[in-house]
């Protein structure tokens, strides 16, 4: 029999996530008697937060993990959250790469951030390669700019170089949401690379900084998308090899004998083939009878 998949996002999991945030939104400032009168949570409210909280998931998904603060508020209207409350509702959605637009939440300072030792070696080299960058004076830098909008490859080299610290702060206000920081801060100079090559096309009333930081953003931000379309096909599967678990145990339990991939396909309505692939997903040496048997 297979294991149960670890699925971190899954549907189990984020059930429990979201009675769990549900508690600490419903609770926050209670006192303890109070959270012994009512219990942990009601579970008629409970269910309303989850439901909710799954809609508004899947509403995200069909909208390239998109939603505005009206449609985040409209879900959860008839619970009466504050605006506090509310905050953390946000904050959850961002840490599930949900973006909400209309809110802005505070970013977590760098050195609060909890990296991983990997995370913060590549960050310790990182500052250090960012101290030795070439900085070009205040003076010299309208010139620089002029050159680079021109199409002089030296004048970008340099102009680039000049900005490399702006990568890591932008970056760090996407840590932890399904890149490390190392991919984040490659994806931010990409950005940074794309931005001193287009000041050509440099919209009127602009600033070329304002420029820069949006072409940064941007490709963190699409990096993430792509992340995150990656996961949720990874989620799928997932889901997938935990029902075929759940069934071959059901099966053999109620056959007394093991199953075939055709009696699988037949009972989750699914080609064979498809079974065949699940099982060498799983990586597990999987006992199954023979087909002829």
């Amino acid at each position: 029999m297979i294991p149960r998949t670890p699925n971190e996002q899954g549907i189990k999991k984020t059930e429990r996530e979201g009675l769990d945030f549900f508690c600490r939104i419903e609770y926050d400032g209670s006192t303890e008697s109070e959270k012994r009168e009512t219990g942990d949570c009601r579970m008629d409210e409970q269910t309303r937060f989850r439901t909710a909280l799954a809609a508004l998931g899947a509403s995200a998904e069909n909208r390239d993990r998109k939603l505005r603060k009206e449609e985040v508020q409209e879900f959860f209207q008839d619970m009466g959250f504050s605006e506090e409350q509310y905050q953390l509702v946000y904050a959850y959605l961002a840490s599930k790469r949900i973006q909400v637009e209309g809110v802005e939440l505070p970013p977590v300072p760098l050195e609060e951030q909890p990296y991983t030792e990997e995370e913060k070696a590549f960050l310790q080299r990182y500052k250090k390669d960012v101290q030795m960058a070439e900085k070009q004076s205040e003076h010299i830098l309208p010139a620089l700019i002029a050159q680079a909008s021109d199409g002089d490859g030296q004048a970008k080299r340099l102009l680039a170089e000049h900005c490399m610290d702006r990568v890591l702060p932008i970056a760090g206000e996407y840590a932890h949401r399904g890149l490390s920081i190392q991919d984040l801060v490659q994806e931010g100079h990409l950005g940074l690379m794309t931005g001193v090559d287009t000041l050509g096309l440099l919209e009127d009333g602009l600033s070329w900084e304002v420029h820069l930081e949006h072409e940064i953003r941007q490709a963190i931000r699409m990096a993430l998308d792509e992340q995150a379309g990656s996961d949720s096909t990874g989620e799928q599967i997932t889901e997938k090899l935990n029902r075929l678990a759940d069934s071959i145990t059901e099966l053999t339990e109620d056959m007394g004998r093991q199953v075939t991939p055709e009696e699988l396909s037949l009972y989750l309505d699914m080609p064979v083939e498809e079974i065949e692939d699940l099982l060498r997903v799983a990586g597990e040496n999987i006992e199954m009878a023979d087909r002829d048997a």
